[in-house]
This record gives C-alpha cells, sequence and structure tokens, in this order.
C-alpha cells in the first residue's frame, strides 16, 4: 500500500483487510518525505460513523494517535459535506434562509416529531445563490414528520444531512461554486481515501471527481459485492465508469484472512460465483450455538424468539413510546454485549432529552424497570409487570423529558414484552443485527435469519447486481468458521 499513484482504487473483498489497507495507505500518504512541509490536510471518509470509528482505531494502533492529528482527520463524507457548504454559506455563494451561515445538522427529522400522513413534503430549490422551501403533492400518502414543521425548522437553521445534500448537488450545477470547492479541496486536502467506495451515490461521485480535479491524490478501497446502501441513493454501477474517466491505476486483494475453514471459504467462493448454495439449518432452539444471528429487516430477528436479542426495533419512527423502549433496549444491550442500541441517539433527540449526563443519572432507575420485566411467575403476573415497568418509564420520562408516554395499551408495551421474553429466558440470548449493522464484522460462527424470497437468491446463485443479493452476501461472509440458516423450532 505504499505505492506512489495518485489514483489509486483497491479492490477488497471480505476479510483481505480492507480496514487495514485504508489505515495503511493513510500512514502512508500521512507521513510521506516529500510532503513533510505541506500543511493540507489528510482525509479519509466513510459513509458511517461506525466505519470512521473502526478506522480510527486501527490507524492509531498503526501509526500512533499523533497520525490523526488536526488537520489531518477520519470523518464522514457527510462531515466534509456540511463544512463546504458552511464556507459556501460564509461566502455568500449560497444563502440559507434566515441568513444563517452555520446549521443544525441532523440525521432525520425522526428526532423532531411523531410521523403523521400526509400527501405533502417540503422541497428545497436553489434561485440564483438562494436557497428557497416549497412543497410538493406526493402521488401517494406517506407517514413523515409534519413537512411544515420541517420547513419552520430549517427557516431556523436546523436540518437533515439529507437536506444538505440536496442543496449541495442543486449548488453545485453552478460554474461559480464548482470552481469554488475544486479550489477548496486543492488548497485543503493533500490526500483523500475514500472507503467502501460502492457505497457512493452521485454527489458522494461528483465530490470525488472535484478532488482528482484539484489535484488531490485520491485512493478508492472498496467492494461492489458490498454495497448495501442503495436506499440512500447508492450506485455501485458507475464506480467503474469513474475509475476509467479520472485513470485510476486499480489493485485487488484476492486473499482472505477471515476463512478459517475450508467450508466457509468454499461459501464465499460459490457466492461470489454466482453458485446456487444451500446453508445448513440451525433450529431457533439451538442459537446458543451461534456468535450473532443476522437478518436483511430486523422484524424477522424478533420473531425468532428469546433466544435471540435484536439490537434494535426498527428503522426509528419517531413515537415516544418506541423512543422509551429503546432506551431501555439500550441498558439491556449495553449490560449484555457491550453494545449500544441503534437508534439510541435519535431516540434521545426524539425525547427532547437534554442531560448531558443523563444515562448516568438514569442507570439506577433503568435498571429498576429491566429487574420488574425480569421477574417471572404467572402470565398474569408477567403482563402485570409489563404495565408496572410501562408505568416507571412514565416516571423516568417525566423527569428528563417534556414528551409523556400515552395510556397502556399493547401497541404501546410490546416492545416492552418483546425484551421480557428475552430476561426471562435461561440462557444468554445472541445479539441479532442486520446485515447493515454487520458490515465489516466477523464472527466465528453465525447465523442468518432468511425469509422465503432469500432462500430462493441463495438457491438461485446470488448476482452482484441485485441490492437483496448484495446483502445476502455481506450476511453470509462474516463467518470465520461457519454460516447457518436460522429457522424457529416447531
Amino acid at each position: 500500500m505504499g505505492a506512489r499513484v495518485r489514483r489509486l482504487n483497491i479492490e477488497a473483498g471480505p476479510g483481505t483487510g480492507k480496514t487495514t489497507v485504508s489505515a495503511r495507505r493513510f500512514g502512508v500518504e500521512r507521513f510521506a518525505r516529500e510532503y513533510r512541509g505541506d500543511p493540507r490536510a489528510v482525509v479519509a471518509v466513510s459513509f458511517t460513523r461506525a466505519a470512521t470509528h473502526t478506522l480510527v482505531r486501527r490507524i492509531r494502533r498503526l501509526w500512533g494517535s499523533h497520525a490523526i492529528r488536526w488537520p489531518h482527520r477520519v470523518v464522514t463524507l457527510d462531515t466534509v459535506m456540511v463544512e463546504l457548504l458552511h464556507d459556501l454559506l460564509l461566502t455568500k455563494l449560497v444563502v440559507w434562509p434566515g441568513g444563517h451561515t452555520t446549521l443544525v445538522v441532523e440525521d432525520s427529522w425522526a428526532s423532531y416529531g411523531t410521523r403523521v400522513r400526509t400527501f405533502a413534503q417540503y422541497k428545497l430549490t436553489i434561485s440564483g445563490a438562494e436557497v428557497q422551501i416549497g412543497s410538493a403533492r406526493l402521488h401517494a400518502a406517506a407517514y413523515t414528520v409534519n413537512p411544515s414543521r420541517c420547513a419552520s425548522l430549517i427557516r431556523q437553521g436546523i436540518c437533515t444531512h439529507s437536506d444538505v445534500r440536496q442543496v449541495l448537488a442543486l449548488a453545485l450545477r453552478r460554474v461559480e461554486v464548482r470552481e469554488y470547492a475544486r479550489k477548496r479541496f486543492a488548497s485543503r486536502f493533500r490526500s483523500f481515501i475514500v472507503d467502501e467506495v460502492y457505497d457512493a451515490n452521485d454527489l458522494d461521485i461528483d465530490f470525488i471527481e472535484l478532488a482528482v480535479d484539484g489535484g488531490v491524490s485520491v485512493t478508492l478501497v472498496g467492494d461492489d459485492w458490498q454495497a448495501l446502501y442503495v436506499f440512500r441513493g447508492a450506485r455501485p454501477e458507475v464506480v467503474p465508469e469513474l475509475l476509467s474517466r479520472q485513470g485510476f491505476r486499480s489493485l485487488t486483494l484476492t486473499r482472505s484472512f477471515r476463512w478459517r475453514s475450508e467450508e466457509q471459504a468454499q461459501l464465499a467462493d460459490d457466492l461470489r460465483g454466482g453458485i446456487g448454495v444451500t446453508l445448513p439449518v440451525v433450529l431457533s432452539a439451538d442459537v446458543p450455538c451461534l456468535d450473532v444471528v443476522l437478518s436483511l429487516r430486523w422484524a424477522p430477528l424478533w420473531n425468532l424468539g428469546p433466544g435471540v436479542l435484536p439490537i434494535g426495533f426498527q428503522s426509528f419512527k419517531g413515537g415516544p413510546e418506541e423512543a422509551a423502549a429503546i432506551l431501555v433496549l439500550n441498558h439491556v444491550t449495553t449490560s449484555i454485549f457491550g453494545t449500544e442500541a441503534t437508534y439510541v441517539k435519535d431516540a434521545v433527540t426524539s425525547l427532547s432529552i437534554d442531560d448531558e449526563d443523563f444515562f448516568v443519572k438514569a442507570k439506577p432507575r433503568l435498571q429498576q424497570i429491566v429487574d420488574v420485566l425480569s421477574s417471572d411467575g404467572t402470565a398474569t403476573a408477567k403482563q402485570q409487570n409489563v404495565k408496572t415497568a410501562y408505568s416507571h418509564l412514565g416516571e423516568l420520562l417525566a423527569e428528563f423529558s417534556p414528551r409523556t408516554l400515552r395510556p397502556v395499551r399493547a401497541n404501546h408495551t410490546n416492545r416492552l414484552r418483546d425484551i421480557q421474553a428475552r430476561l426471562l429466558h435461561p440462557v444468554r440470548p445472541v445479539p441479532g443485527l442486520t446485515a447493515h449493522q454487520a458490515k465489516g464484522a466477523e464472527w466465528n460462527y453465525v447465523g442468518v435469519c432468511l425469509a422465503d424470497a432469500e432462500r430462493a437468491l441463495l438457491h438461485r446463485g446470488l448476482h452482484v447486481e441485485g441490492d437483496s443479493d448484495r446483502k445476502l452476501y455481506v450476511a453470509c461472509t462474516r463467518a470465520c468458521f461457519s454460516t447457518a440458516e436460522v429457522v424457529v423450532s416447531s
């Protein structure tokens, strides 16, 4: 990874050391002798915070903490985009409603209210340099945070990363904005390393090309079989066009250090070769033999029974009952697995909890709720325990949050009931994750929960062009020794 190539693409499959390669490349660029007097930054980007945290740890281990001393850093590409938009606002090349030059950028609007059924959506446009807020009518009703509330927040300088991307995509159509961005990249970055490049969408690709055009050294690392973010516009099929257009030199890492059995190595080869496979079966009653169970969605994991404890409920909708249950789930997953529940930060924001020490102060109360749920008894007693826990959770929120829980109803307490089943299970549950959460990780023994259509895809043979095919590929290549299908015990 010490190649002195200014446009380098590294193809790296599962277990070939993709993160290590990115970390080594970062150090090579960071400490290159010819750049010792260059004040510009070496910046590595990925598309999730989890991926950036993993890369930061690897860089520190290989090169020491001083390797990422400012201005050198590892951030999400969204962070780079927010920085560019802030500079455009300061220079008045883009003017935000209300004249704001610094924005509060959220992951989504889910933290700002319960979704409502609506046929309307807000729409951001640019007239000249000014960002304008309009509206559009949907062909079918959608559930979303009230568009009027979103528009009001935007006028206050609050927006989402999606809004930032939308505005930048429009602004970069103007010649003067593109030239400013190109010069900015040239003056601030000397090297740009993009991890998981096949998760890039059109705007991401545009950013990469602006960096290349600015003379920045660019390294791309990724695997087209592990592109999972089509839902946010990922275009894995256009990456080869980028490589050809900009004259990237490509290197391929072929040796996987993950496979520790011929069985798993053969499975990985068959999946990548489009050969149909049938996974061995493990009953849900026997999941303690596994290290983790993966699925393409959260719901099937909860349906496997109390032997599996998913670290998330679903894509976060923003309701107070859901958010409150996530706080309890987070307390349980942190205690059992040492892993935060998915969307816990969204839950805290949604509940308008602004006490920075909330989890420290709330820990005894959350443990009290868990203790109530952990109390065994008759079916009636366990049902009453769920109601009691729900009541305690409402009391906890009354102390820290302006939002309140609705009266006890099955659809308000069912998440606590599901947590209760895992707490009462006599054996330590196995963690459940989606393929998205599992990407980049590995375990010795992995179970996969499949829908009928997903099983059929495996039997047919996977194709890299299919979104579900790639998710299945990721799920089935996390194991070092073996991968099995988990089915509900009869």
